[in-house]
């Protein structure tokens, strides 16, 4: 059996691979009409947090609205706080950390399979990544879970690294990359140290890290980095810290915010990384053919993953994009087997898969045709036709790459462009020509545009009763106001406490104050049923 050491490719290969897949994965975060804006939960809540540290100075603890929130630590809200004060508050500016670390991630898992596995294999997976929708919809969005996910990749990478006897330091950035997960999502990056340890622990006889002191060390330091900013946010802000950062964890864990059922991830996981989870499903059957000793890895880590987010009562698709990686890495091993197999003439894999996903874009094709010319069949879905259209004509022409095999030399290549092109260019065109990341438009058209003269630089209180179908827009109301006042209010307390004052009023609020028979001027037509309004 082979060393981990012996896989390992020259750095000059490693480098311009990940240059290129650099390259590669830009366009799809980054390409957009010009007309963005946040959506209010959550990247406008990060975002606010983030506008209120970089304005008030204090970046120990995040507020929203002047009130101390600390369900979440604050590192994510310091990235874009640092991103404001580099580059000026902007939907831009508050997605780039974001932006960065999905980036980050498609390198990683390059670099990672360039250590387990051999040939095109992780290239392949490099290139899948960037195709995920789920990877895509949340690299564009000002959020912490491609963050937290770059920090995990990067501690399995380093993890690796350390398997060289001579690099053996490199293990203390597994547990940096604990404490920087802290940091971002609390207790979240356990999930991956549990999905790490059975490797850690069954094939301990080869890669020797559990007698690698630097290993501890670092996870000292990781635990050590978190305990700092607790104690000193903790010497600050007093309970409240423990209490929304645990208390919040207990509840997720107990009760159900998000009730979707035991069976969600069935459903979800392979519609947001269709079709790269079926290869994923065959990659896994590949390492248990194979029975190679690097393969445990990549088996393992999801399958545990995958268990622990399916035992937590609260079920987000976001969760799930820390399995994409390693759905990518899988999905490389079953494509580079069905091509090495179809080159050997050994089996019908790489026939059959040409053949469904070819049928699948004739389907796509047609019925993109047919909505073009008779719309009123489904309404509302004409500007999703040229995606489907792109996606449907891209895996035609794999069909028929696969049909004319011979009449190509490389044909191998061109395959996999045609089979990650094809997700890839619709991707891209759907970040030209939809609405992705255009999510509060009207808000944040009324609030630039209008607002300021409608004030004269004076602060607006945000003020609903909090609906949760209204949570979203008062979130962006409180961003996209140019001076937000604190705390946000409700019909009650605009009653006792400022009477005299701008507000923001939700419809329910308006409501609320008509009940009570109090009095203010509507400065503004309703934007989404909010109304500006002055006391009189």
């Amino acid at each position: 059996m082979r060393s981990y050491s012996s896989r390992r490719p020259g750095i000059a290969q490693n480098l311009l691979t990940s240059l290129l897949l650099i390259v590669y994965a830009l366009p799809v975060l980054l390409v957009h009409p010009g007309t963005q804006s946040l959506i209010g939960t959550d990247e406008g809540y990060y975002a606010q947090m983030a506008r209120e540290m970089l304005e008030s100075g204090h970046w120990l603890g995040s507020t929203f609205l002047g009130g101390p929130w600390f369900e979440k630590p604050p590192l994510n809200q310091w990235l874009i706080a640092s991103s404001f004060h580099l580059f000026g508050i902007s939907e831009g500016s508050a997605r780039l950390p974001s932006i960065l670390a999905a980036v980050c991630c498609v390198v990683l898992t390059y670099l990672i399979g360039a250590q387990l596995q051999v040939g095109r294999r992780a290239t392949v997976a490099g290139l899948i990544l960037p195709t995920m929708y789920l990877w895509m919809l949340y690299g564009r969005q000002a959020v912490q879970d491609l963050i937290l996910t770059a920090f995990e990749l990067f501690g399995i990478c380093c993890l690796l690294f350390a398997t060289d006897p001579k690099r053996k330091p490199w293990a203390i950035f597994w547990g940096i990359s604990i404490g920087l997960g802290l940091l971002t999502k609390s207790t979240m990056i356990l999930l991956s140290v549990t999905s790490v340890l059975p490797w850690l622990l069954v094939k301990n006889g080869e890669h020797k890290l559990l007698k690698n002191p630097w290993l501890y060390f670092g996870v000292g330091l990781g635990f050590g980095l978190f305990g700092i900013w607790y104690l000193a946010a903790t010497q600050v802000y007093g309970q409240t810290v423990f209490d929304q950062l645990f208390g919040l964890l207990l509840k997720l864990g107990k009760q159900a915010f998000h009730d979707v059922g035991p069976f969600y991830y069935l459903w979800n996981i392979p519609g947001n990384t269709f079709p790269w989870v079926i290869f994923a499903l065959g990659g896994a059957w590949v390492c248990w053919k194979e029975r190679r000793s690097e393969h445990f890895l990549l088996v393992s880590y999801p399958l545990v993953l995958f268990g622990l987010l399916q035992l937590f009562s609260t079920k987000e698709a976001y969760y799930a994009i820390q399995l994409c990686p390693f759905i990518a890495l899988l999905a490389g091993i079953a494509i580079d087997a069905m091509l090495v197999r179809e080159a050997r003439r050994t089996g019908p894999a790489l026939a059959w898969a040409s053949f469904l996903l070819g049928s699948l874009g004739l389907l796509l094709l047609t019925a993109s045709v047919l909505l073009f010319l008779f719309p009123s069949w489904v309404m509302g879905i004409s500007e999703y036709l040229p995606l489907a259209a792109t996606l449907g004509v891209g895996w035609i022409l794999l069909f028929l790459a696969f049909r004319n095999r011979r009449l190509f030399q490389p044909w191998q290549a061109l395959w996999i462009i045609c089979l990650v092109g094809a997700p890839w260019v619709t991707l891209i065109l759907a970040g030209w020509t939809t609405e992705l990341g255009n999510n509060s438009p009207e808000i944040k058209a009324f609030n630039q545009q209008q607002l300021p003269a409608l004030v004269g630089g004076k602060p607006v209180y945000i003020a609903y009763e909090n609906n949760g179908e209204r949570v979203s827009e008062f979130i962006a109301q409180a961003f996209y106001t140019p001076h937000p006042a604190t705390p946000a209010l409700n019909a009650e307390l605009i009653i006792k406490n400022v009477p005299k004052a701008y507000w923001w009023l939700s419809p329910e609020t308006q409501e609320a104050l008509k009940k009570a028979n109090f009095t203010y001027r509507s400065l503004s037509a309703p934007v989404k049923g909010w109304v500006l309004g002055v006391g009189e």
